[in-house]
């Protein structure tokens, strides 16, 4: 998803529009449930951005994947990760909510850590949890501190949020040990390989060691199956090609080395395969609507 695609959507459904802007590597927001009253269905669309969420809510409400209804009641906390397709709906009007929504880039900031076994976040479902009124204070503690850290000037406040986004994952997997359990070992589908692939693909990037191809036939050809598969098996899991993922994932990824190393723009379009710099550069700027240098000096 590129900054065009979030600033439209903000402007469109949320109170006041993308007020806080970030340097962050990849995309954090902290938003309140009034905030996506000025019109309900932002909720539905809200849901379908390509954004890790975490959701403190108080009230009834009911969530809808396309394989399961799942209702929740009182103080509850949901996750949910960027592959999960669903729909929300409340007609509870005392209904109230806090969310965390951000990008892996953006959680895994200058480290290369992977997600998909952590148990709140794992198997791409709709993960609830039921809390008390102590756990709901608790995590409610939490969630005020990274809302009044998105607000603040501190020039560190990049690392502190991600922290505390992670204390409250931690929180929360602590609250049900049986999770821990060790599930039977499970095939991976063309659909999880491809991911696992891409993600190890962007895993070290750097000039001695730059991305090999950036195509959907290269990636086909890493898992061993046709690029007419990959293209359908994609598409149906994510409404995304393969290509526009791959694109995405060069884009996270050129974030991070803007922001964190004293690459040049030409070195970086080097890591990602870009015979020539210019070629980069307007892959870039297609894609984010400014350009390398522009987002490293903002």
């Amino acid at each position: 998803m590129n900054s065009t695609d979030i600033n439209n959507f903000y402007n469109q459904y949320v109170k006041d529009g993308f007020s806080v802007m970030n340097n962050f590597p990849g995309h954090f927001d902290f938003l309140l449930w009034e905030n996506l009253q000025k019109d309900l269905s932002a909720c539905a669309r809200f849901q379908r951005k390509p954004f890790y969420k975490i959701a403190l809510l108080s009230g009834d409400a009911v969530y809808e994947s396309s394989d399961k209804q799942i209702s929740i009641s009182g103080n509850t906390i949901v996750f949910t990760d960027p592959m999960v397709r669903f729909s929300f709906r409340t007609n509870d009007e005392n209904f109230d909510g806090k969310y965390c929504v951000c990008s892996d880039s953006f959680l895994r900031g200058t480290n290369r850590r992977s997600f998909t076994n952590w148990p709140v976040l794992k198997g791409r479902n709709i993960y609830t949890q039921s809390l008390n009124n102590e756990q709901y204070e608790d995590l409610m503690r939490i969630f005020n501190d990274i809302e009044n850290e998105q607000k603040s000037d501190y020039p560190f406040k990049e690392e502190l949020i991600r922290n505390k986004v992670f204390d409250v994952i931690h929180y929360t997997q602590k609250l049900n040990k049986n999770q821990f359990e060790i599930a039977p070992v499970q095939a991976e589908s063309l659909e999880e390989r491809f991911f696992s692939t891409l993600e190890d693909t962007f895993f070290n990037i750097r000039k001695e060691t730059p991305l090999e191809d950036k195509s959907p036939a290269y990636f086909a050809q890493l898992l061993h199956t046709s690029v007419d598969q990959l293209n359908k098996t994609i598409k149906k899991a994510t409404g995304k090609t393969t290509q526009a993922l791959i694109h995405e994932r060069i884009i996270e990824e050129a974030n991070v080395l803007l922001k964190h190393t004293m690459y040049s723009v030409k070195e970086i379009a080097w890591c990602f395969h870009f015979q020539e710099t210019s070629h980069f550069q307007n892959f870039y700027k297609k894609h984010t609507n400014c350009t390398p240098l522009e987002y490293r000096n903002a």
